[in-house]
């Protein structure tokens, strides 16, 4: 896991979706911080608006925040 990259991805989840950052932990899933559907939508969008970086819906909520910057990070391809 990239640190730059969870670093953006838990920036996006305090700023834009108001999670409070003692909540974060690269071993928690999206489905522990009660994200729901339009909140994950938003963080989607959010990432690719200022990290210019495509996180896929399909599966998010049960990834964690680890995982997820993981896929951030992964080259185009392996998406």
């Amino acid at each position: 896991m990239s640190s730059s990259t969870y670093e953006t991805l838990t920036e996006a989840l305090v700023t834009r979706i108001g999670v409070d950052p003692g909540q974060l932990a690269p071993e928690r899933t999206f489905a522990e911080l009660a994200l729901d559907s339009m909140a994950l939508v938003e963080l989607a969008v959010a990432l690719d608006e200022h990290a210019e970086a495509v996180l896929p819906l399909e599966g998010l909520s049960g990834l964690t925040l680890a995982e997820a910057a993981d896929l951030l990070s992964a080259p185009t391809a392996e998406r």
